[in-house]
């Protein structure tokens, strides 16, 4: 089975980043579009956004350098997880765990303008960091299941 998750688009704002009891987490919200003409030939594009998580070092840099409007291409896995809502009721939520997270753009504030030649050390490198077995840490998830049991194909 596969559960990858590519996505490239825009933060609709700054990082948040929380210490949870196994190392940080950090929450990101980001924006992609999508483009297509019409029966007509007009342009059309619709936004849709997904909810991002990062664990441990990954999200130690994402709540550094990720900030609102920045482009950046990400890696990772679906996770569905329910909670229960500060109304009391029940929701169910879909975030993309990070495994990879690339910053394309170059941003101003970076140090990068006040050294000439010298470039933003993290614009287009790949950061790496896998996310803990359980998750436990993000608003109160429960624990992903372990697999027991050998079902092989």
């Amino acid at each position: 089975m596969v559960n990858k998750v590519i996505l490239v688009g825009n933060l609709v704002r700054d990082a948040e980043t929380i210490n949870g009891s196994r190392g940080p987490v950090t929450r990101m919200r980001l924006a992609t579009t999508t483009h297509w003409r019409d029966a007509e030939g007009n342009h059309r594009e619709a936004p849709e956004y997904h909810n991002l998580v990062a664990f441990n070092r990954l999200a130690e840099i994402c709540g550094q350098y990720c900030m609102k409007g920045r482009r950046i291409y990400t890696e990772g896995r679906l996770r569905t997880r329910d909670y229960e809502g500060q109304d009391g009721l029940r929701r169910t939520t879909t975030d993309v765990v990070l495994d990879v997270m690339r910053l394309l753009d170059r941003r101003e504030g970076s140090g990068a303008e006040h050294a000439p030649g010298v470039e933003d050390p993290l614009a287009g490198t790949a950061l790496h960091e896998l996310a803990p077995p359980d998750d436990a840490d993000v608003h109160g998830a429960v624990a992903e299941p372990a697999l027991s049991g050998a079902a092989s194909a």
